[in-house]
């Protein structure tokens, strides 16, 4: 009887560091998928945020090329000062792009849309009222310039971020990676 007490209290420990050893390989596992799924969520919201920032920053890019364009529809009207450089902007538009601005001042970079009011507000044609209104808009002495650099300065951070997006698409998950 008294090996076979022995036996039985073998067996006994070897099924409780058995169950014991299974627990620990379970709780390693299912925090390595939490890892996982966490890295997985993490990357998705990144994905979705930069491609946000891309959205935004073309819908930008198109509204200032839409604004350098109307120049030549405005150009009877237009105020001139035998400059090329001069530029155009409706109250319309000029409300638009700073609200625009405002709303999603979250994806853009907020460094480049401040210097570009405050280089753009410089440059503002001090009119009448009542020509403003004739007008309908805002006249920037030299402003064409400063309107196309804005746009060159969104097309190469918008291919930047294309970049950047391309390499965390392309970036293998690890359930070893933090």
């Amino acid at each position: 009887m008294d090996n076979l007490n022995m036996t039985i209290l073998i067996a006994a420990i070897a099924g409780f560091f058995g169950i014991l050893v299974g627990a620990i390989l379970v709780i390693f596992a299912f925090n390595l998928r939490i890892k996982y799924d966490e890295g997985k969520e993490r990357r998705s919201r990144e994905l979705e945020y930069t491609v946000k920032e891309i959205e935004t920053l073309n819908l930008l890019n198109q509204k200032v090329n839409e604004i350098l364009q109307k120049r030549n529809l405005f150009r009877s009207d237009y105020v001139s000062f035998d400059s090329f450089d001069d530029n155009y902007i409706t109250i319309d538009d000029f409300v638009f792009l700073q609200t625009f601005t405002s709303q999603n001042n979250f994806y853009l970079p907020t460094y480049l849309v401040e210097e570009f009011f405050k280089n753009n507000s410089h440059r503002r044609v001090i009119l009448s009222p009542e020509e403003t209104v004739r007008l309908g808009g805002y006249t920037y002495k030299g402003g064409r310039a400063l309107m196309e650099t804005f746009s060159d300065d969104l097309v190469r951070i918008m291919e930047e971020k294309k970049i950047y997006l391309k390499q965390l698409s392309n970036q293998p998950l690890s359930y070893f990676v933090s």
